[in-house]
């Protein structure tokens, strides 16, 4: 059972074969994303990692990791990109359990993506559904 307060930390790198993967199975062929020489070209000065692919790291863990539940499901999602996410670099995700409605057994967990310098780079909060982790306690 999850409680409010309660916490999970991920790490992960988005690496180039991860961009080029996410490429083919979604035709995004920007330069951005995949073309290094490109992207120095750019402010952002190197390859950035597609939004929908960081987002993957989130899921990753709300569908699989925490809660571990495999009946669990999400219901909506926020998210709000701070920063440039780079590829081959390591990023820290704080999961914490922020709310939960326990008559509809719905968690509100609220994520902060942070690069290596501790920098807030993307900030989600998500709504999920688990009749295991998100009902009323039993006393």
């Amino acid at each position: 059972m999850i409680r409010v307060n309660d916490t999970y930390n991920y790490t992960t790198v988005f690496t180039e074969s991860d961009a080029e993967v996410y490429a083919k199975l979604t035709s995004d062929f920007n330069p951005i994303h995949l073309d290094r020489e490109y992207a120095m070209t750019t402010e952002f000065g190197r390859p950035v990692a597609q939004g929908v692919l960081i987002l993957c790291a989130f899921s990753k863990v709300l569908g699989t990791l925490w809660p571990a539940d495999k009946n669990s499901y999400f219901i909506s999602q926020e998210v709000t990109y701070l920063k440039p996410v780079y590829i081959n670099e390591p990023y820290t995700i704080r999961f914490e359990c922020t709310k939960i409605d326990y008559k509809r057994m719905i968690g509100t967990i609220a994520g902060k993506m942070k690069d290596k310098d501790g920098n807030d780079i993307v900030v989600t909060e998500a709504r999920l559904f688990s009749k295991e982790h998100f009902s009323e306690p039993v006393m």
